[in-house]
């Protein structure tokens, strides 16, 4: 009888657990999960398509005290490619686990690595593209695939500070315009909207593609993967404008030509 007791204690004790697991939980595991690939970018696609459907939300990351959010279950275009990236790192562990898949997201998403309060996450794309670059992360493979230099003023956040309810407190006002003077001084490299043309040949499957802005004082409006389907490129995204993730109709260059306030693209890629 005690045995039987065990037995049971055991079957129940195990159908809790995983009764227990979050909504995330389950989705990371399921993402871990998909067939092995031979490549990261092979990875983020199948990572990035296995989450089409799912419902775009913005300012999912907003909270006092700034805390790191791991949400897989609603994306706005800049945690979704951020979590597809975080997930496809975690991918390539031998033993791949949560906590693998929240380190990777903390180094992505905060300035070093370090969680110091609102100003200490990375903002601008154009940041996070340099610090992604620095851990070895991804490639910004736009300047040798022929794009042009480009230095920009970027502000737009201490110039819109009403859009950003966090930026209460004079620290936070003084980090970010320090960031934004950074980025300021920076040259980079990005493929004009009217010479995009010329460059699809050279975009791959997996490949991220950043779109610049036109708006005075931000460097990037939207970010996506990109898909190859009978040689043409379409975009892979969380759409604002359907409110979900979903794959581009149209190939990748008429979504460009199409929006108004993107001037032109930069090309990230995975090792």
């Amino acid at each position: 009888m005690r045995k039987t007791t065990y037995f049971w204690l055991f079957v129940f004790g195990c159908f809790a657990k995983i009764q227990a697991q979050t909504p995330d939980e389950q989705a990371f595991e399921a993402a871990i999960k998909l067939p092995h690939t031979a490549t990261k970018a092979q990875t983020a696609l199948q990572i990035g398509r296995s989450w089409e459907g799912k419902p775009y939300a913005a300012h999912t990351l907003e909270q006092t005290p700034e805390a790191l959010v791991c949400n897989l279950q609603a994306f706005d275009c800049y945690t979704f490619i951020e979590s597809v990236v975080a997930l496809t790192l975690t991918a390539t562990r031998t033993k791949p686990q949560l906590a693998d898949y929240q380190h990777f997201l903390q180094k992505l998403r905060y300035r070093n690595g370090r969680i110091n309060g609102y100003e200490s996450r990375l903002h601008y794309f154009l940041e996070w593209i340099q610090q992604a670059k620095q851990n070895g992360y991804l490639r910004d493979v736009t300047r040798e695939l022929g794009g042009k230099p480009v230095q920009k003023n970027i502000d737009f956040m201490t110039k819109h500070q009403l859009l950003y309810p966090a930026m209460t407190t004079a620290k936070t006002t003084q980090t970010m315009a320090e960031v934004e003077q950074k980025l300021s001084n920076t040259i980079w490299y990005y493929i004009p909207k009217n010479e995009a043309k010329s460059y699809e040949y050279k975009l791959q499957d997996g490949d991220i593609v950043a779109f610049t802005s036109g708006k005075a004082g931000l460097d990037f409006n939207h970010e996506g993967l990109v898909v190859i389907k009978k040689g043409r490129a379409y975009l892979l995204h969380a759409s604002t404008n359907h409110r979900r993730v979903l794959l581009t109709t149209e190939p990748l260059l008429v979504y460009l030509a199409q929006i108004k306030h993107h001037n032109g693209m930069v090309v990230l890629r995975f090792d």
